[in-house]
């Protein structure tokens, strides 16, 4: 760590403790020359920094100032630079947009019914047909289901018996971890298959379909969690025609389809000609003032599908609330949402760059940085001698916080001594001291157990 990102690393520690208050002034900068025995310049760089974050702001002829948002992107107060979560804060879509389309949809729908068909508001589907094109998703208004999110539609089709009448699930190994959990819950017979910075062995794949009745493969072909990568245009391809020619369903898992632009890609969807793919769409990450998303259902799967929700009525009641639906089409209608995408989408590529730049020249013997490609999260393999739990411990004490990668795999065994790392609530700036105390630490610890 070079001594200004250490001098700015004191001056959050002591923001954090309340030795700095929010409004008070920093030392002058001689006094700060004096503290580290350094120059003005490396104090200014220091200063300079913590004003690009937002945390200290100057005032002309007078100083530096704590500013009032240091813990804005913090959910533990004790955590300076939270890497742990993929849920953004609610104030990362602004707030002013977000009064703007919830004006419009309380205007819009203010004799508006709460009786709904089960599909979701008329209005808003007929909408979703337009839009979904931009994302190669073409599809019609009944066949368009919306949604509390992701979850809540993987839950519903482990449950309900499929046109194919098989009963396995094919998870990817890692995968989204609340995916695993929830065949857990449901004790559902479960196969899994390697994913890894590569993809997945296709001729594995295939081994699978055709050798097991696996009724849908549990997939998230970008923006992948914990990975951080996408699968080639190849793999998307060709995963739908084995689905197809073996009768296998696949549970596309886009949540983040409109939130990282990817040039010329498309999704599994677009490959399936309307057979044997259930297409998912959450939009908690961009717009997490609302709980919405959609399902894009097969025909062979409508009869069974709309019973289902029909039935989850009494116990689970899947669609989300009136005011959600009219909020996410007035932030269609009016662009916002797409603007929103966008600029998060050129922050994201930002990060992914600095990133993966970073850890460029890193020993990859002591850890491996997957390349980040797509969305927020990248995952860090780490030598078998460092134990996880311990590097987590250790990076707290340092204010950072990352997450294992252990409940991403649905079988323990599969575990390859990973950590996640999100991209959700720390900013650019931050970035090169995150992946210098990361590196740091772990070298730290691997040297300690070479050495004992």
């Amino acid at each position: 760590m070079n001594l200004y990102e250490r001098i700015a690393f004191d001056i959050k520690d002591k923001i954090r403790k309340g030795t700095y208050e929010s409004g008070s002034k920093l030392p002058s900068l001689h006094t700060m020359m004096d503290t580290y025995q350094c120059s003005k310049g490396t104090v200014l760089k220091a200063y300079d920094s913590l004003r690009n974050e937002h945390i200290i702001y100057a005032k002309a002829q007078s100083g530096y100032y704590v500013a009032n948002d240091l813990k804005q992107y913090q959910h533990d107060h004790d955590i300076t630079y939270d890497l742990s979560t993929g849920n953004p804060t609610v104030d990362a879509f602004s707030i002013m947009e977000a009064k703007h389309v919830l004006n419009v949809a309380l205007e819009s729908y203010r004799k508006s019914s709460l009786e709904q068909e089960i599909k979701g508001v008329l209005s808003l589907t007929r909408l979703l047909v337009d839009y979904l094109q931009d994302f190669h998703i073409y599809t019609k208004r009944q066949s368009i289901f919306l949604t509390q999110g992701v979850i809540q539609m993987i839950s519903l089709f482990t449950q309900i018996e499929f046109p194919n009448h098989k009963h396995k699930v094919l998870l990817e190994s890692p995968t989204f971890s609340f995916a695993n959990k929830i065949m857990h819950v449901y004790n559902a017979e479960v196969l899994t298959i390697k994913r890894d910075k590569d993809g997945i062995d296709l001729d594995e794949l295939e081994r699978l379909f055709r050798d097991e009745p696996i009724k849908f493969f549990y997939i998230v072909p970008r923006n992948h969690n914990p990975l951080g990568t996408y699968l080639s245009h190849h793999q998307r391809k060709r995963i739908m025609e084995l689905a197809i020619a073996y009768d296998v369903y696949i549970l596309e898992d886009d949540y983040f389809n409109d939130s990282f632009a990817i040039p010329k890609y498309e999704p599994l969807y677009y490959f399936s000609g309307f057979k044997n793919c259930i297409y998912l769409k959450s939009y908690s990450k961009l717009f997490p003032y609302i709980r919405i998303g959609y399902a894009v259902v097969p025909d062979s799967l409508l009869p069974i599908f709309k019973e289902s929700i029909e039935l989850s009525y009494f116990t689970s009641y899947q669609m989300p609330s009136l005011v959600s639906q009219a909020t996410l089409e007035a932030a269609i209608r009016s662009d916002i949402l797409t603007n929103n995408a966008n600029a998060l989408s050129d922050e994201l590529h930002a990060k992914i760059k600095l990133l993966n730049k970073m850890s460029a020249k890193w020993d990859t013997e002591v850890v491996q940085h997957i390349p980040a490609q797509s969305g927020y999260y990248s995952t860090l393999i780490l030598h078998p001698s460092i134990d996880v739990t311990q590097l987590i411990a250790t990076l707290k004490e340092q204010h950072l916080s990352v997450a294992s990668n252990l409940n991403s795999f649905y079988d323990p065994a599969a575990y390859d001594n990973s950590i996640r790392i999100t991209l959700t609530r720390i900013q650019i700036e931050q970035i090169p001291t995150i992946m210098t105390i990361l590196y740091e630490t772990v070298q730290g610890i691997y040297q300690k157990k070479v050495s004992s």
